[in-house]
């Protein structure tokens, strides 16, 4: 199922922050991986949070990246980039939790 991905005005600023070359990567992969495929599948790299978060319901690993996102209908909303470091998520620099 083709899906529109939208990202949040949150996630925008978080993507502009990133390397050229890690952007594109998470490009092809919104691509290729949200909107091409179908999101709500689980697999090794997208799979639905295991524990209920009021920010998102999957996470999308593209190498040390991290999208969280929802599927609303047919469109993919990014809500959040981030970065793992071990086991630290950090989003803006800062450690987040969700």
């Amino acid at each position: 199922m083709k899906r529109a991905v939208a990202l949040s005005p949150a996630a925008v600023r978080q993507f502009r922050k990133l390397k050229a070359h890690e952007r594109a990567k998470l490009r092809h992969a919104f691509v290729t991986r949200l909107a091409g495929d179908d999101a709500t599948h689980e697999d090794r790299n997208r799979f639905r949070l295991r524990r209920l978060s009021e920010v998102a319901e999957f996470e999308l690993r593209v190498e040390d990246l991290r999208a969280f996102y929802r599927v609303r209908g047919a469109q993919v909303q990014v809500v959040l980039i981030g970065r793992k470091k071990g086991d630290t998520l950090l989003i803006d620099g800062q450690r987040f939790k969700l």
